[in-house]
């Protein structure tokens, strides 16, 4: 019989578990959940899957561009082929007052064909200049 305290079996170390955390305890069915993954394998220091399950019935709200608002009256700028052809001409557009949102969601865009492929789209005053060398335009 030894002195001092009785040895304890070893702690087990999980390798993979599987934490549920609901945004309403008491009743689950009616918020969020979220489900956090982990794996010592994957990453070693934290979770690397996180999956959030909505309520039943709910829906994401419609997106919904507003035209004519600009970002800090910063041109937007695009550089489209007129078609998917490998002779197609290369061209740039620019929008002084125009929302990037409304430009990417629009079914139907002046000056732009319908076939058109585009290249490039970005935001300020330095893609024009940059895009004009790139594109011989």
């Amino acid at each position: 019989m030894g002195r001092g305290r009785p040895t304890e079996a070893p702690a087990v170390v999980k390798e993979k578990w599987v934490l549920e955390f609901y945004d309403v305890p008491t009743k689950p069915e009616l918020g969020w959940k979220q489900t956090w993954h982990y794996d010592k394998k994957k990453n070693a220091h934290g979770c690397w899957k996180v999956e959030n399950h909505p309520p039943k019935g709910w829906k994401a709200p419609k997106f919904k561009a507003e035209k004519g608002k600009a970002y800090n009256k910063q041109p937007v700028v695009m550089v489209f082929n007129t078609s998917n052809r490998s002779n197609a001409k290369t061209k740039m557009k620019v929008w002084k007052n125009e929302n990037i949102d409304y430009i990417l969601s629009a079914p139907k865009l002046s000056g732009v064909p319908d076939k058109a492929v585009v290249l490039e789209l970005g935001v300020g005053e330095s893609f024009i200049k940059l895009w004009q060398s790139k594109y011989n335009l």
